[in-house]
């Protein structure tokens, strides 16, 4: 339960994707993947500020039988269940990949992760299933929406 508490969570996404910019762009020197996971950042960040407010506004519990022992980290309305704040960031992710990374499997697999954490989500008792299927819709339609409104087609710093 720990460990999809903490995998596909923007707490852990975001700082991710900022290191990985850092790192292919002033060490590797790779400045079109650095753009990407610079989008990848951007786009997260824009999901946390969608998703916050539509967990406010409709403030569905989780579930009765959601454990609250690793849950010290919510805040906010984080402490609600719709929609999934890990689907629409693993949703959002791997649209990222099936745009970005030229290798099918690679892709295919990428959904596969998204599938595997979002559901695990259900089994854990965090979610309900029309949480996970709201979180994959937004984190689907959000990089569409990212892509029109925000798009950087290079690192500017």
């Amino acid at each position: 339960v720990v460990s999809t508490q903490s995998t596909g969570s923007s707490a852990t996404t975001i700082p991710m994707a900022i290191l990985l910019t850092i790192y292919l762009k002033f060490v590797l020197y790779d400045h079109i993947t650095a753009t990407i996971f610079f989008n990848i950042a951007l786009a997260q960040i824009m999901n946390v500020a969608m998703v916050g407010p539509i967990k406010a506004v409709v403030k569905r519990k989780r579930p009765d039988y959601s454990p609250n022992d690793d849950m010290y980290l919510t805040h906010g309305p984080d402490v609600y269940s719709f929609p999934s704040g890990h689907a629409v960031q693993m949703t959002l992710l791997a649209k990222f990949a099936l745009r970005f990374i030229g290798n099918r499997v690679l892709s295919i697999s990428t959904f596969g992760l998204c599938f595997v954490i979002t559901f695990l989500r259900v089994f854990t008792g965090r979610h309900f299933l029309s949480d996970i299927a709201g979180g994959m819709a937004i984190g689907w339609y959000s990089f569409d929406l990212f892509s029109m409104l925000f798009w950087q087609s290079s690192v500017w710093f």
